[in-house]
């Protein structure tokens, strides 16, 4: 059986291979309202980890690179 202390280390694991919500709307410069809305849409991929929503970092940044305007 798994001690107390490794499992924290496994879930803590878990939830850092994805980005936040927050986080994920910080990076793109954008409110969260405006994230919510992508994610609904389908315009960026997520997963739900622990109970949590999280974002690949790739996925992130494929949706800045389509909606940033070309100069």
């Amino acid at each position: 059986m798994l001690k107390h202390s490794l499992v924290r280390k496994i879930r803590n694991r878990t939830i850092k291979q994805g980005t936040s919500l927050v986080q994920a709307a910080r990076f793109l410069g954008a409110d969260q309202s405006t994230l919510y809305v992508a994610l609904q849409k389908g315009q960026i991929p997520s997963t739900t980890r622990n109970g949590r929503t999280v974002i690949s970092q790739g996925a992130l940044m494929d949706y800045q690179a389509r909606i940033r305007p070309l100069l």
